[in-house]
């Protein structure tokens, strides 16, 4: 029976000759310099600086022979810090995947200074991300920067277009706290759309302010309370508002209407939500990701 043995081979670019130490990932050696690993990793700088400082035999990697072996992380993983640390122009965005595989490389590794660039990345990208996948990043890597816009972002996501593997990831705290928000914004989207701002003083122009109130109750029973609660597709509070101010306003003066824009436009009516869900998320945060130092 023939074996499944896979040739080991050097790497096309990440095998510098005149490097110190040769490492293995898979069936893939690097030759790599300690000093430029140390500077990027806590963790290289421990491996390295215990071998200096005990006066324990050398470390293996010496030769293509006797490679340090690098368990727990993939070739994919380690290149995308490889590419990183030796400044490689990057032809392409990063994928969802890679930057998931590249923060828990910087969290294993104890890359700090990468690790911020990564986050940022991840940032710059949050609109390919479920925040689901987002939040889980946060909890277990302690990225309290990806939690608060990522929660917010879910807020707006109906429980029922989470699938179980969603709340798997947001795990049981998150989850709770969110179906208590989503009722908290739901039963404030209701009040907001039976209840329009009064009109308390009309604009000079309005020449009929009785027909103005009337009409103005009927178009924001009829669009606004549509908008927020539509059964199929509920609007946010702020999509709301731009598809309403489209309407025809009947006998509603040019100036009414301009001074109701003004005022709904600073989502008063959702303050006391909006705060709610401010207090939840950093509480959130707070009980559950710690400050990870460096990196935070």
């Amino acid at each position: 029976m023939q074996g499944s043995f896979t040739a080991i081979r050097r790497h096309p670019i990440y095998y510098f000759a005149n490097a110190s130490h040769v490492f293995q990932v898979d069936n893939v050696l690097y030759k790599l310099c300690s000093s430029v690993l140390s500077l990027n990793s806590q963790v290289f700088d421990d491996m390295f600086g215990a071998t200096d400082t005990s006066g324990h035999k050398e470390l293996d990697g010496k030769s293509d022979e006797r490679p340090i072996l690098l368990g727990g992380t993939s070739r994919e993983m380690f290149e995308l810090f490889l590419e990183h640390t030796f400044g490689r122009a990057r032809i392409g965005p990063y994928t969802v995947d890679e930057l998931s595989s590249f923060l828990h490389f910087c969290d294993m590794y104890q890359c700090f200074h990468t690790r911020h660039f990564v986050i940022a990345r991840i940032q710059s990208s949050s609109r390919h991300f479920h925040p689901a996948q987002l939040i889980n990043l946060a909890i277990k890597y302690h990225a309290r920067a990806l939690f608060p816009p990522a929660f917010k972002r879910l807020v707006d996501t109906p429980i029922t277009q989470l699938t179980a593997q969603r709340r798997e990831l947001l795990g049981n705290t998150v989850f709770t706290n969110l179906v208590y928000v989503q009722a908290a914004v739901d039963q404030q989207r209701r009040i907001v759309a039976g209840e329009e701002p009064k009109i308390l003083i009309h604009a000079s122009d309005c020449q009929d302010p009785l027909g103005c109130d009337e009409d103005w109750h009927a178009i924001w029973w009829n669009g606004m309370g549509r908008f927020l609660l539509d059964g199929r597709n509920p609007q946010p509070y702020g999509e709301a508002v731009k598809r309403f101010k489209d309407l025809k306003f009947g006998r509603v003066s040019r100036g009414c209407k301009e001074l109701m824009f003004k005022i709904i436009e600073q989502e008063t009516a959702f303050a006391h939500a909006n705060q709610f869900i401010e207090e939840t998320c950093n509480r959130l945060v707070e009980q559950l990701i710690f400050d990870s130092s460096p990196s935070a």
